[in-house]
Order: structure tokens, then C-alpha cells, then sequence
């Protein structure tokens, strides 16, 4: 279990710097920078150069860091404080989601996938949410075969956001392959933010 912090009111503190020094991962991209202000600022251009909504970067930022490292934050005692099923290892990710894929594949009755455009849309909501992790580290022979079982899944389809896709934490699947699918054929979690857009 991992505790998550409200950014409403959790604010990290100036002067103190977190483990790593200030970063943010994006997908499976790591950013950071020497101070809050300029890590607010890589996050930004680089959303805005990939087409990856702007409207929530700073409370994003400040979510990471308070959620991660709540000493370095003010107000913590304060905010609402939700349990969440989002502790995980690279290689327990990656596990689940080759078992996710394995499933979809072996099952009798055919998966259609949606188009190109709705594909897109929901990449881009996937590669701004804090769920949205990088599952390639590890076993290099894993990934390979993960990935080819996500490969077959999507019909080795992409979107121009795939790049910033890595692997879901609350439903254990890959987001590169789960944005072409039917919601019918993906699970149900009521940990799901509310901006993700199997709730729409």
C-alpha cells in the first residue's frame, strides 16, 4: 500500500530538496532539474512539446513530491489521505502485465480495436497521470516478450504519444496497448483517478 496525498493543500517545502533532488517521471521519461520552480517548467515544455495536456502540471508536480516524500512537505497532516493498492517493483509490473496480455490473447472471443484518434485522445490522458510508470527495467528477456505480447494485442498499431506510455499501477496493464481497446475488454478499479478515461 502506498499513501497518496491530496496536492490541494500539501505544498513541498522551499529549501528542501528530496532524495534524487527534484524529478518527475513522465511515462518512462525521468525530468528533473535544481530547483522546483525550473522542474515545474521542464514538465511543462515538455508536456506542451509532446501534446500532452498542460492544465494540472503543478499540482502533478507537487503530488509526486508530496506523495513520495510527504516529510518534505507542508500541510501533510492536513489533507485527506486515501490508500491506494500502488506499491510496486518494476519487475511485478512487468509480471502482471505479461499475464494481462497473455489473457487477452488466449482468450476465445476477439478483441476489435478503436481508432487512430480516440487511440491519441487517451494516450494523452494516460501519459499525464502519476499511474502511468516505466515497467522496462529489469530482465531484459521479460521485456522483450511482454513487449511482443503487447505488440500482438495492439496489431502493432501506435500513437504519437506512445513514447510517454509505460505500464498502468492501478490496473496492471500496458498503456501503449490498453489505448486501442474496447473498455469492455479492460478491468474495472475504483482506484482509478477520476481524469482517467475508462471512467468517461
Amino acid at each position: 500500500m502506498q499513501i497518496i496525498y491530496s496536492p490541494s493543500v500539501a505544498k513541498p517545502i522551499i529549501g528542501m530538496v528530496p532524495p534524487g533532488g527534484f524529478h518527475f517521471y513522465q511515462g518512462d521519461v525521468r525530468l528533473f532539474a535544481d530547483t522546483i520552480e525550473d522542474l515545474r517548467k521542464k514538465v511543462t515544455d515538455f508536456r506542451a512539446e509532446n501534446g500532452i495536456p498542460n492544465t494540472t502540471t503543478y499540482t502533478d508536480v507537487n503530488d509526486f513530491i508530496c506523495g513520495t516524500y510527504p516529510d518534505f512537505c507542508h500541510h501533510v497532516d492536513e489533507v485527506t489521505i486515501n490508500l491506494s493498492h500502488t506499491n510496486w517493483t518494476s519487475s511485478e509490473l512487468t509480471a502482471d502485465i505479461q499475464v494481462w496480455a497473455k489473457n487477452i490473447l488466449s482468450s476465445a472471443r476477439e478483441h476489435p480495436l478503436v481508432g487512430d484518434e480516440l487511440a491519441e485522445a487517451r494516450a494523452r490522458i494516460c501519459s499525464g497521470c502519476i499511474y502511468n510508470v516505466n515497467w522496462k527495467t529489469g530482465c531484459s528477456s521479460c521485456i522483450s516478450a511482454t513487449e511482443r505480447l503487447s505488440a500482438s494485442i495492439r496489431q502493432a498499431r501506435d500513437t504519437g504519444s506512445t513514447p510517454a506510455l509505460g505500464g498502468c499501477t492501478i490496473l496492471r496493464h500496458d498503456n501503449r496497448a490498453a489505448v486501442f481497446m474496447q473498455p469492455e475488454d479492460l478491468a474495472k478499479s475504483s482506484d482509478t483517478p477520476t481524469h482517467c478515461w475508462l471512467n468517461k
